[in-house]
């Protein structure tokens, strides 16, 4: 899996320009990758694949995606809703 390079700075710079940053750029393989479709997708689409973090250390809420025990900080959908949906505002010049 590729991320589409110019799509992924647009992304980014958009999130920072509504958001003010907090986004990182992370680079090399996303582990284990078992059960994900998205790169199938990226072969007929470009398309930039995005990790939302979902733990909070202080709560005991450390797992990882599709690992039995799977918890999530739920304070986090709301961040994610908030940046992907600016994402689709943008691209649709709403």
């Amino acid at each position: 899996m590729k991320n589409a390079a110019q799509l992924t700075e647009q992304s980014l710079q958009s999130m920072a320009k509504v958001y003010g940053g907090g986004v990182l750029k992370l680079y090399g393989v996303i582990p284990d990758g078992r059960g994900d479709d998205f790169a199938y997708f990226q072969q007929q689409i470009p398309g930039t694949y995005f990790l939302l973090g979902g733990s909070d250390f202080s709560k005991g809420i450390v797992a990882m995606p599709h690992a039995p025990n799977f918890a999530v900080d739920e304070r986090v959908i709301e961040y994610g809703v908030n940046y992907f949906s600016s994402l689709l505002v943008e691209r649709l010049g709403l």
